[in-house]
């Protein structure tokens, strides 16, 4: 597929993001009413504020005609987040995709090679071409849930290594044991830090639990009055 000028009516506009830790790299595309593709030539921009205030300016410049906007980012790690809720602040359509379906839509097609500005252009060709979900920025209870989630992952990990570690160490020859208190002192702690996490955990989802049983007890009382006054 050729870079090319927009000479006809689009259906829909589309921008490709692939991200990373500093920059990503960004693909304007647009769907034509002869469902004819074309495709900008790819810009990289910072991550970060004013990385994402000059993409919106960058992509403003290519709307030639009014048409649905729609911004395609794989989530990559985390590095996506500050763009998604910096596009959602602005009322822009986003969709947030794994990457099991960029990857299973990438074997569709005929690339073969992998750079940042082809995978920008992939995921503009994806949004081109097909219909895909909006996101929604999460709730901050559902926001503090993952975080809390991939902290007791990670301190898991951090567990479980250093359990095979201090067995290893203990059955060397004539281990130190000063070395092996403190092992199992580093031991206790990340075990006192994965139950507070779960104790964290459990109000939050406690909390939730209320949010929802209140909402349900509105609604029914809001039910009765209802049919009180139709009475």
């Amino acid at each position: 597929m050729r870079v090319a000028s927009f000479p006809a009516a689009p259906l829909k506009y589309v921008v490709g993001i692939d991200i990373a830790k500093d920059t990503f790299v960004a693909c304007f595309g647009r769907i034509e009413t002869t469902q004819h593709l074309s495709f900008s030539k790819e810009t990289t921009f910072a991550n970060s504020l004013a990385g994402f205030t000059d993409l919106l300016a960058w992509t403003t410049k290519q709307l030639t005609t009014a048409a649905p906007l729609w911004f395609v980012v794989e989530a990559t790690g985390v590095y996506y987040e500050e763009l998604a809720y910096f596009l959602a602040d602005k009322m822009q359509a986003l969709s947030v995709l794994l990457p099991n379906k960029v990857r299973h839509f990438a074997q569709s097609t005929e690339q073969k090679s992998k750079t940042d500005q082809l995978d920008a252009r992939l995921l503009c060709r994806l949004g081109l071409e097909r219909a895909l979900p909006t996101w929604q920025p999460p709730t901050p209870a559902l926001r503090q849930l993952r975080a809390l989630s991939r902290e007791r992952q990670s301190l898991t990990q951090q567990a479980a290594r250093l359990k095979a570690q201090r067995h290893a160490y203990q059955h060397s020859y004539q281990p130190d044991a000063r070395t092996l208190d403190r092992l199992s002192a580093r031991q206790q702690l990340l075990d006192q830090q994965i139950k507070a996490i779960d104790q964290d955990i459990a109000a939050l989802l406690q909390g939730l639990y209320n949010v929802v049983t209140t909402r349900q007890g509105n609604i029914q009382q809001l039910h009765e009055i209802g049919e009180q006054q139709r009475l």
